[in-house]
């Protein structure tokens, strides 16, 4: 998929690239009618519970040399990669990361995002404290300088969130902000109980993106733009239309990221986001929309 994505996108986002591989979840849906995904067409949703499936950092580093090495189009790209392995520890997960970064570097031009988010990997959410944040910006900074550095965000559970749940979040973006940290994507998965969803389903809980994360989504990067005004900000989740990446522009985005909305209504959709924000922009560029905005919001 890189090759023909990278005519169409300003930057990739492969991954999450994992040190070795994984076979996720279990599921039987054949033997059992147990699975670990589902698409619900109604609400233009996929609910994931696949748990990092991966064939490991080696097969990733094949394809990406492979990637580098044949003409492609102009897109750059930010790797996403996560530290879970079977040995459950804050160590173990650092020297993942460590491995990942040190092995991909060559064939990195714009930087790495680390996910710590998905709810369906029970130990991700240990790592989801200010400490280990801190952690993982200095390991960041300390083997990919120069690189732009991203942290994955998972947005907000509930509406209107918990003061508590608003409290968590800009705490662990401050802490990466703070030590080097370029960028936050905000959030393209939020936990929902699956119990409702299938009779058999692999987990109780499980990753909604789409359509129905939109608002969670657009709240969250309202609330982290207004905190950090000069942060950037990668929105993504639910976003389907032109006017839904208007809105998150005038939330606080700097940027978008589009998954599930592809998956329903194919690549068109790129061109009428495209076109949409052209028409809103009129002589305006995007970057100078965003520099204005950003200026109102600092005075």
């Amino acid at each position: 998929m890189l090759l023909p994505m990278s005519y169409v996108f300003g930057y990739l986002n492969p991954g999450s690239i994992l040190l070795k591989p994984r076979a996720g979840n279990p599921q039987k849906p054949k033997s059992e009618g147990t699975v670990r995904m589902l698409v619900d067409d109604d609400r233009h949703a996929i609910i994931n519970a696949q748990g990092y499936p991966h064939k490991g950092l080696d097969h990733s580093v094949k394809n990406l040399e492979k990637f580098s090495q044949t003409p492609h189009g102009n897109a750059k790209t930010l790797l996403n990669f996560s530290g879970i392995t079977d040995t459950y520890t804050e160590d173990a997960v650092l020297d993942a990361c460590k491995e990942i970064i040190m092995h991909t570097l060559p064939y990195v031009d714009l930087g790495f995002e680390e996910n710590r988010t998905s709810p369906n990997t029970d130990f991700n959410r240990v790592l989801q404290s200010p400490d280990f944040t801190k952690k993982m910006i200095d390991l960041m900074n300390a083997h990919a300088p120069g690189k732009l550095k991203a942290s994955k965000i998972a947005p907000y559970s509930q509406l209107p969130p918990t003061d508590a749940e608003r409290k968590e979040r800009l705490e662990s973006i401050r802490v990466f902000y703070e030590n080097g940290g370029d960028a936050v994507v905000i959030g393209n998965t939020r936990p929902v109980d699956t119990k409702t969803l299938a009779k058999n389903f692999s987990r109780p809980v499980a990753g909604e993106s789409g359509r129905p994360l939109f608002p969670y989504m657009l709240r969250m990067v309202e609330d982290v733009h207004r905190a950090f005004p000069d942060l950037t900000i990668i929105a993504c989740g639910g976003i389907w239309d032109g006017e839904d990446a208007w809105k998150a522009y005038e939330k606080g985005a700097t940027l978008i990221q589009l998954y599930t909305a592809l998956t329903f209504e194919g690549f068109g959709i790129v061109k009428q986001i495209h076109d949409t924000i052209k028409k809103k922009l009129g002589k305006e560029t995007l970057q100078g929309y965003v520099d204005k905005r950003n200026r109102l919001q600092i005075s």
